[in-house]
């Protein structure tokens, strides 16, 4: 399978009717790395299901593409701390000081993994 049919294989199995498969090709899409990803991942942070969310915000870490910038911050507010923890990843990993604010608030997260994501994000953005 050439990597160019990879990706489109990959991307049509992020609206698979198993979570678990989304989840795994949300996850093999980091893994290749492709940019082309981008897109269909950030749709896939919408997802019904939690593992898929934060399976889609973990990979799109990998990228740091800044027009994940706003679809990620969005998250922030989900109701799980691990999509959470996985967006303020995706948050650190882009370091634009827009994501500040909303790292700010997120040390008074109720989760502590959270809470510690976010300090680093706002450190990496200080030294950028």
């Amino acid at each position: 399978m050439t990597e160019g049919k990879r990706i489109d294989f990959l991307v049509e199995e992020l609206q698979n009717d198993d979570w678990v498969v989304r989840e795994d090709a949300a996850e093999l899409l980091a893994e290749i790395g492709d940019p082309r990803a981008v897109d269909p991942l950030i749709k896939t942070l919408k997802d019904d299901d939690w593992h898929v969310r934060e399976a889609a915000a973990l990979s799109l870490a990998v990228f740091a593409e800044p027009k994940s910038l706003d679809p990620l911050t969005e998250l922030m507010k989900d109701e799980k701390a691990s999509v959470r923890y996985a967006a303020a990843i995706g948050l650190s990993s882009i370091a634009d000081p827009r994501s500040c604010e909303v790292l700010k608030k997120a040390l008074e997260d109720e989760s502590p993994v959270v809470q510690r994501v976010a300090k680093v994000g706002i450190e990496a953005i200080k030294r950028k």
